[in-house]
């Protein structure tokens, strides 16, 4: 049997923060394709890392644990390798080797 946990004192997470939405970190996409035209997995990684850092920071702030017995208790989205494609017309990523 699990226990319900009390979340009537805990703030709602914004929608920004609770999934992610690439169009946000656009320009972080557009920094890097600048240097590498043809990078799409830089370009999502760094789509990626500018949404981790602010939902790392806005679970901070409202003291949000994410880890519950040492699990991961809200998941963590992938790469948005798709939108920076279909958004800045770039090849299939390479993985880095």
């Amino acid at each position: 049997m699990s226990r319900r946990r009390d979340r009537s004192g805990a703030p709602e997470m914004p929608p920004h923060v609770s999934e992610m939405q690439p169009d946000r970190y656009r320009d972080a996409a557009e920094r890097h394709l600048e240097d590498r035209p043809d990078d799409t997995h830089g370009a999502a990684m760094a789509v990626w890392r500018a949404y981790l850092a602010e939902r790392r920071d806005w679970m901070r702030e409202h003291q949000v644990r994410r880890y519950v017995d040492g699990r991961d208790t809200l998941g963590t989205p992938r790469p948005p390798f798709a939108w920076v494609r279909l958004t800045f017309g770039t090849p299939e990523p390479r993985w880095p080797s």
